[in-house]
């Protein structure tokens, strides 16, 4: 799916709209680079699940400017932003095209993801992902995924939410606006309350951790084990 299809919003012009879009934009995405420090190895090799225009790249290689990082998307036009916002860190990116549920993981010290995995649509697509992200990661690897991870009764649920509809009502025309908004990625969009997530993730060999979370959104780390 498209960026354009999906949210209406032209390549060129997704960075701006999607602070709009989504609050805590910009605390999330270096949360999750600076997550890249609970590996227990040296991270060399990343894959960013739903390169994008290329943020969440960018802020890994300002964290580990060494690593190399293999970029999944399946929007093209996407990639091509990205392409010239890296500028000279293009050089240690390689740019894949097509969907991370389809494309073949290579062997890798750090899985990344900022607004993508709640594009797999059930939990069990989601349980045998994460269990091919374990299966990618050299021991001591990391899969760090910053999300929309709301509470998990339906009272925590739509309080968190309501987090997400004051920002959108902000640009939408109110609360009204805000929930049209909102139900409009229903068909696309599937989040995943954190008790699951960190369910699915332990069913798939990882330890967990969740270093950064402010309502609705949260930073979730899957840590495998190293070797004795």
């Amino acid at each position: 799916m498209s960026v354009f299809s999906h949210l209406a919003v032209a390549p060129g012009d997704y960075d701006e709209r999607i602070r709009q879009l989504i609050p805590l934009y910009d605390e999330l995405i270096p949360e999750v680079a600076r997550a890249l420090a609970q590996a227990a190895r040296p991270v060399r090799d990343i894959i960013d699940l739903g390169v994008g225009t290329g943020a969440l790249a960018q802020a890994c290689l300002r964290v580990v400017p060494a690593a190399r990082i293999w970029g999944i998307d399946a929007d093209a036009a996407m990639m091509r932003v990205a392409r010239r916002q890296l500028g000279r860190r293009v050089a240690r990116v390689r740019l894949v095209e097509g969907s991370f549920l389809d494309v073949p993981l290579p062997a890798c010290d750090a899985i990344v993801a900022s607004y993508a995995l709640h594009h797999i649509l059930t939990l069990r697509q989601k349980q045998a992902f994460y269990r091919r992200c374990h299966a990618a990661l050299r021991p001591g690897g990391v899969l760090i995924n910053g999300d929309c991870a709301p509470a998990s009764t339906p009272q925590g649920f739509a309080r968190d939410l309501d987090v997400w509809f004051a920002h959108l009502a902000q640009t939408f025309g109110g609360r009204a606006g805000a929930r049209r908004v909102y139900d409009a990625w229903a068909d696309a969009d599937v989040y995943v309350p954190m008790a699951t997530e960190l369910k699915l993730l332990h069913r798939a060999g990882f330890d967990t951790d969740v270093p950064w979370r402010k309502s609705p959104f949260a930073v979730i780390v899957g840590i495998t084990r190293s070797r004795a």
